[in-house]
């Protein structure tokens, strides 16, 4: 079989004049810090996701911090995730001094599994959960916010892999107390590269979030007033001060420049158009991959979802006579782009070898996407030619194996 001269990309950021017109626009404006362009964009972006408020922050790793942050628990208190996928909706539980308990995934969804979260939540008493609707893969919300009604949870849904995705008619991350989003180049959209969002319906909370991804500011202001020096509106310790200087929280620099909030706000145009190339993309690869199934597992999705899917997982069934190293080398020699399924099991890390996490339940799902899973990409620049192409590589590497 001939190999293509170009590579298949695993992901492309895609974007045009209009974007690199708004760019411009704001140099020539003279204004780079976050302003009102950049309130545009978390208006409309709350619009599109279904929330009262959002904060456009520089990461999604760093708006599951100030989720976990957001929710005001205790010292030590235990937060519920599960043992595979992105490190950061891990990492941010440590960081923010709590307990980590995980649970295993569902191998059939990649998602969370629930099952194991209602034993879970018998057995301990927990303070929030955080969890992915895996690349685009929505949780059941239904189920999660019965539970989190039952137990006094608090929930953060990571939505930065599925922008778009729904299910019972409504978009993930419009359910729980607060959702995440990254603008990362090869996601959904992207603010010029990098880029996150947090969302909330709570009032209280999204002003707490807007100060601490500001160093921890009181009275927060768009921008700052270039035209003025010294502002004696507010007080320090009984001491006359400028409120753009006054630190009631503790906080970090998580914002986002004017720029990159022009550039995601002409993304958000074209957001349904690159979604609808995403489901289409899937569902011509599912359908042509479906011969394989012996050999191959692919996720299921809820019977009440529709998926904006991130990419196209893949997973080998046991007893097959090849390893996931076997088929993505081969896949890679023919420049079809591929990538593992983010850290699979993150217990097997060493970083995370070295925090104390409470392991629920046996965790053999997230050993075996650790072991045989992997992923392709689906992106909106991809053409039927292309998927084509993916479907004869692994029909070829199968006959040579079979």
């Amino acid at each position: 079989m001939r190999i293509r001269e170009t590579p298949i990309d695993f992901a492309k950021a895609i974007y045009f004049e209009e974007e690199i017109n708004a760019v411009t626009e704001c140099l020539r404006a003279g204004w780079l810090g976050a302003g009102k362009i950049t309130e545009k964009f978390e208006k409309r972006y709350a619009d599109y996701i279904g929330v009262k408020y959002a904060q456009l922050v520089n990461s999604g790793s760093s708006a599951n911090l100030l989720a976990i942050r957001a929710c005001k628990l205790p010292e030590g208190a235990k937060v519920l995730s599960c043992a595979a996928g992105f490190p950061s909706t891990l990492n941010v539980i440590w960081h923010s001094h709590l307990s980590p308990v995980v649970v295993d995934i569902d191998v059939k969804t990649l998602n969370i599994n629930l099952d194991e979260v209602q034993k879970t939540l018998k057995k301990h008493k927990i303070g929030a959960i955080i969890f992915a609707h895996t690349l685009g893969n929505p949780v059941d919300m239904k189920l999660v916010m019965e539970l989190a009604e039952k137990y006094g949870i608090k929930v953060i849904e990571d939505n930065c892999d599925a922008m778009g995705s729904e299910i019972y008619g409504k978009k993930t991350g419009s359910f729980g107390d607060f959702h995440t989003m990254s603008f990362y180049a090869s996601h959904h959209i992207t603010c010029g590269g990098m880029g996150g969002m947090i969302g909330t319906n709570d009032e209280q909370s999204a002003y707490m979030i807007k100060s601490m991804k500001e160093w921890g500011k009181g009275q927060i202001t768009t921008g700052f007033e270039a035209d003025h020096g010294v502002i004696f509106d507010s007080e320090s310790n009984g001491v006359p001060y400028d409120h753009r200087y006054s630190y009631p929280n503790i906080g970090y620099n998580f914002k986002l420049n004017e720029m990159s909030a022009a550039f995601g706000l002409v993304q958000m145009d074209r957001i349904d158009e690159f979604n609808r190339a995403r489901k289409a993309n899937y569902k011509y690869l599912r359908d042509k991959l479906d011969k394989y199934s012996k050999f191959l597992d692919f996720v299921e999705a809820h019977p009440d979802a529709s998926p904006a899917w991130f990419n196209f997982p893949i997973t080998l069934k046991d007893g097959v006579n090849f390893t996931r190293k076997d088929l993505v080398e081969f896949l890679e020699n023919y420049k079809i782009r591929t990538r593992l399924f983010f850290a699979g099991n993150i217990l097997d890390h060493e970083g995370f070898k070295r925090i104390k996490i409470i392991k629920e339940g046996d965790c053999k799902g997230a050993d075996k996407v650790h072991r045989d899973s992997f992923l392709i990409g689906i992106h909106p620049a991809q053409t039927k030619e292309m998927l084509d192409y993916i479907d004869d590589v692994i029909g070829e590497f199968i006959k040579m194996r079979n």
